[in-house]
């Protein structure tokens, strides 16, 4: 479907780096493919808010810079569906900035209570192997 970009409705969705969207074009949690070009494709989980308006699909400022997306740009979007079996992530790296650089705060951070923070996060996503089992964190 085409649909035109928008900007993220609140700052408490900016930061969940999903697309949001009109309950009425998706549902909440489902996954598509935003086709900028040919040949630039980027797969989003969706959210959902009353103030999107149909047709439309809103970014975050960093979902748009990463993406090469403009306010109104037409994107085609199309459903995703993942495969459980073959497309899974096997190990991850994140890494962390402040959004605001010009407000940087050079107070140490406790790392280990952010990765209690991100681990309870995708609680139901992250697992591990023992033993040859797999065993959800």
């Amino acid at each position: 479907a085409s649909m035109q970009a928008a900007r993220c409705p609140t700052d408490e969705l900016s930061l969940t780096n999903c697309a949001v969207v009109n309950e009425k074009d998706f549902q909440p949690g489902q996954h598509v493919i935003v086709r900028t070009s040919p040949n630039h494709r980027y797969t989003f989980t969706l959210r959902t808010h009353p103030s999107v308006v149909p047709g439309s699909i809103a970014f975050s400022l960093p979902q748009r810079k990463w993406a090469g997306l403009s306010i109104g740009q037409e994107i085609e979007v199309s459903l995703y569906t993942f495969d459980k079996a073959k497309q899974c992530i096997g190990t991850m790296t994140i890494e962390i900035d402040f959004l605001q650089k010009k407000s940087i705060d050079s107070n140490p951070y406790d790392t280990d209570k952010m990765a209690q923070d991100v681990t309870s996060l995708f609680s139901l996503t992250l697992s591990r192997t023992y033993g040859g089992v797999l065993q959800t964190v």
